[in-house]
């Protein structure tokens, strides 16, 4: 299974835009308020030096993905540990990404609808796809998908020009000071660094050593149009409602209104949502059963979908309300875990000890 960077670029900009455009405004808003674009500005900072972190370790061993140089780096048995520190990551995204995605569209253009046929059919096309071609057939739909969502991005920007008063973000750097502008760049910082991925990622690339400036890239797109769709929204809201509301992107493309028939633009939110989701779900239910194939010694990672994609889905069900799957995961495990444990501290230590190591066999040699 060979993929190219270009499919890389496409693959880790779908999954961050969409999901940070949704998931995160709110809680960055609550922070930030009208600074809500020097959040975004640092959250790109963090995300960059992520990025930096990610491609310097891969280029370690490029040959090898996260589960194997792992262990090259740390040893067996320290490696493991690592390992599972990761699996525990995607194992648990993979649930909570599914109850979100029900959940907007339930709340948002299908309220009469069972959850439960709203995560089957995601479920289903999720799998199909994972198993039918891997990350091949992953990165080929990303590369459909990603220009689609970027258009989409566009054209809601471009379509809610009118309604944008950006008295609203003013006064600047009065309400929030640096706590709350940091504040509200983490929950920002932790969506962006999907770029973490790549360590796992990166071993499928044609040309792994090459592959770096293409991650760079997806993080910069995704950071400049979070920004600008970010400040539009609160610009047209108003910081203080828009941080009262579940999804205030989507709530900006419903006050649209152009020429007095083109109304209520929900469709492109919906297009960019389920591209998306449906791109982020895939390659974690890639990663997962690829990853405990290789660390079980499994010589057929596809057999461990049908365990992963039930287990999925039960636990999809847990979150009891809209808040526990989304600004209670998100401020309880994905910040304070994830954001320093797994997308920094690890990948540095995984960083510094492989370069020790590399650095005293040359010496030897």
């Amino acid at each position: 299974m060979k993929i190219t960077g270009l499919q890389i670029f496409w693959m880790i900009t779908i999954m961050d835009l969409g999901m940070t455009l949704i998931m995160t405004l709110t809680p960055s808003l609550q922070a930030a308020k009208q600074d809500i674009w020097i959040s975004i500005l640092v959250a790109g900072g963090i995300t960059l030096i992520i990025t930096w972190l990610v491609t310097k370790t891969v280029q370690l061993y490029p040959e090898q993905n996260l589960i194997q140089f792992c262990q090259t780096i740390l040893g067996k048995w320290m490696g493991k540990l690592v390992i599972i520190i990761y699996l525990v990551q995607w194992y648990t995204i993979l649930p909570i990404v599914l109850r979100q995605f029900t959940d907007v569209i339930h709340i948002m253009i299908l309220p009469s609808t069972p959850k439960a046929a709203v995560m089957i059919i995601m479920l289903a096309l999720i799998i199909y796809a994972t198993y039918s071609g891997g990350i091949v057939s992953i990165a080929r739909c990303s590369e459909v998908l990603g220009p689609i969502v970027i258009l989409m991005v566009i054209l809601t920007l471009l379509a809610s020009i009118n309604n944008v008063d950006l008295k609203n973000l003013l006064p600047i750097f009065a309400d929030s000071g640096i706590s709350g502008i940091f504040n509200g760049s983490l929950p920002l910082a932790s969506y962006l660094g999907h770029s973490i991925e790549y360590l796992m990622l990166a071993s499928f690339l044609y040309k792994p050593r090459k592959g770096a400036p293409y991650a760079y890239w997806a993080v910069i797109t995704t950071t400049f149009f979070t920004l600008i769709a970010m400040v539009m929204t609160a610009a047209t809201i108003g910081p203080n409602l828009a941080s009262e509301m579940w999804y205030p992107f989507f709530e900006m493309s419903r006050k649209i209104s152009l020429f007095g028939f083109i109304e209520n633009s929900d469709p492109l939110m919906i297009v960019i949502w389920v591209a998306s989701v449906f791109i982020k779900l895939t390659i974690y239910l890639f990663i997962s059963s690829y990853g405990t194939a290789q660390l079980l010694k499994v010589k057929n990672w596809r057999t461990l979908i049908w365990f992963i994609a039930p287990v999925l889905l039960i636990f999809a069900f847990f979150p009891k309300n809209v808040a526990e799957a989304g600004p209670h995961y998100l401020t309880n495990y994905w910040i304070p875990f994830v954001l320093p444990v797994n997308m920094i501290g690890l990948p540095l230590l995984l960083l510094v000890i492989g370069k020790m190591k590399q650095r005293k066999k040359m010496a030897i040699e």
